[in-house]
């Protein structure tokens, strides 16, 4: 699967990365939205899996280009301060899910 990951959390971009791509994944990775979404535009990806807050670009956002622009891409939220309301805003938007960090690999 052809994954593209953007968080702004270079940890979190490494640890997700490594084990996706140790599962037979092909990730390209971004730190913001921005970078995100032009890796798409590069290549579109068959999952995005996005942080929902970052500087400039949102998850949201992300969430929200990736739908009209690439509509049989899946996309993932991950954040680390959620709430429900996120999260049915997410899914009203057309996330494929919504999971809070940590992230358990498992969940992946």
């Amino acid at each position: 699967m052809n994954i593209v990951l953007i968080d702004d959390e270079p940890a979190v971009r490494d640890t997700l990365g490594e084990h996706l791509e140790e599962e037979g994944h092909r990730v390209r990775t971004a730190g913001g939205g921005e970078a995100g979404l032009f890796l798409l535009e590069e290549e579109p990806a068959d999952l995005v899996i996005t942080d929902l807050k970052m500087p400039g670009i949102s998850g949201l956002e992300v969430l929200r280009r990736v739908r009209e622009r690439w509509p049989a891409t899946e996309v993932v939220l991950i954040t680390g301060y959620g709430t429900l309301d996120d999260a049915v805003e997410a899914l009203r938007h057309g996330a494929y899910d919504f999971l809070l960090k940590p992230v358990r690999l498992a969940q992946l």
